[in-house]
């Protein structure tokens, strides 16, 4: 009897030493460790693969994009331009790629057409969205609807890593506003990499602060510290002398080489 007592007492000291082992040096092996793409909120995420050290920005921490404005040029009769003035006001938040639409609608509301495309969003910035060429055929568009056609996919993005592709602007200067307006400035690269493939838009504005014309132009390669001349023209003389211009080099640095590697 006191054998068979003293060998289940043995027998549940092995077994509590080998449970012991088990959850200690066994079990955290046989679980897989916190990733961003399980499907549930651990390690050190603020939401369920977001935040954290996780690629992704929790997309209920972040704000909503605002459109401060959109409008729509003539280029030539039955053909304009459109562009959206976008504003993302988290200051760590960007988006790598967005779908969107452009719809155009004449006095009467009539719809008269429509461009849709994808673009990225920086943190904490403005982002110029420029569709040349939208035709229209015999009717006139003077009212423009912007909209993003996609929940946007939030990324946590430095502000500090995309001013790094710092690009100024001087020597801005207006020629014949009312004959024949041609725009031209001077873009530098003051960044620490070679800038690739990023359009520029020049956006005018009246007395009223209103916008008064937009056009746009594109950059194959900027060298570090390297300048150039960026051109700007119009095809239809302006009704008013512009009296502020913006000139935007849109770089997207999601696109960069330097990013990507």
């Amino acid at each position: 009897m006191w054998s068979a007592k003293r060998k289940f007492l043995y027998l549940g000291i092995v077994a509590g030493i080998l449970l012991v082992w088990f959850l200690v040096f066994v079990l955290p092996n046989l679980q897989n460790p916190p990733s961003c793409i399980d499907g549930i909120q651990n390690g050190k995420e603020s939401g369920i693969d977001c935040g954290g050290n996780c690629p992704r920005y929790c997309s209920t921490q972040a704000l909503d994009l605002t459109t401060r404005w959109s409008r729509v040029f003539r280029v030539v009769p039955g053909r304009y331009n459109a562009i959206a003035m976008v504003e993302n006001q988290n200051a760590t938040a960007a988006i790598s790629e967005i779908d969107y639409e452009f719809r155009l609608y004449d006095e009467e509301n009539v719809f008269v057409g429509r461009r849709t495309g994808s673009t990225y969003i920086t943190p904490n910035n403005r982002t110029a969205i420029f569709e040349p060429g939208i035709l229209t055929g015999s009717r006139v568009p003077i009212r423009t609807d912007f909209t993003f056609t996609e929940t946007p996919l939030w990324l946590q993005t430095p502000r500090d890593f995309v001013d790094s592709f710092s690009v100024a602007t001087s020597n801005i200067r207006m020629q014949n506003p009312f004959t024949n307006p041609t725009l031209t400035a001077t873009i530098k690269n003051n960044s620490q990499f070679d800038i690739f493939d990023f359009d520029v838009i020049a956006v005018l504005y009246n007395q009223e602060n209103n916008v008064l014309a937009v056009s746009q132009t594109f950059v194959e390669e900027l060298d570090q510290n390297a300048e150039y001349t960026v051109f700007f023209t119009w095809q239809d003389s302006f009704v008013e002398d512009p009296v502020r211009i913006e000139i935007l080099p849109q770089v997207n640095v999601f696109g960069q080489a330097v990013y990507n590697n």
